[in-house]
């Protein structure tokens, strides 16, 4: 299970995989041998129940050990911004993004704030608060605070 736990040793702060044995797998109330992606699938593990409370692994991969996508601290990104920002009352132009903007990116289903950090002719980097697992090429959304909210302005592809 990866980005995994956040653990805190010597005063800093980390994510460290988990590893666990499937049991079984249910979906729509009835055990199943074999899961794709996609859909609503419980994977009953030996887990103590203390490590999944509170959505602790909200946005986590599972997989084969070795056979996971990569884990990322920071994103490269070629955002693709939209005209208008999603969601608001009022029509208002999506500005371009800035050098230390923070963003709220969504990739797969984890949700993670994140800062940019550089800006480069058609690509940002941004440091992001906790990892994400996420193959190259995923299609992230890409939200800013616009008063209280966070609001829709874009989309981009993970590169390398």
């Amino acid at each position: 299970i990866s980005p995994g736990r956040l653990i805190s040793d010597k005063g800093v702060e980390k994510y460290i995989p988990i590893n666990t044995v499937v049991e079984s797998l249910k979906t729509g109330g009835k055990s199943v041998d074999l899961v794709g992606p996609g859909g609503s699938i419980a994977i009953l593990t030996k887990l103590d129940p203390s490590i999944v409370k509170g959505d602790q692994l909200s946005g986590t991969i599972v997989g084969i050990e070795g056979k996971m996508p990569q884990l990322w601290n920071e994103l490269k990104l070629e955002p693709k911004l939209l005209e208008n920002v999603i969601g608001s009352k009022d029509e208002l132009k999506v500005e371009p993004i800035k050098k230390g903007e923070p963003l709220m990116l969504n990739v797969n289903s984890a949700t993670t704030a994140g800062i940019v950090t550089t800006l480069e002719k058609n690509k940002i980097f941004v440091k992001l608060k906790r990892p994400v697992c996420a193959e190259e090429g995923s299609k992230i959304a890409i939200s800013r605070r616009i008063g209280t909210r966070w609001r829709l302005v874009g989309w981009a592809f993970i590169k390398k």
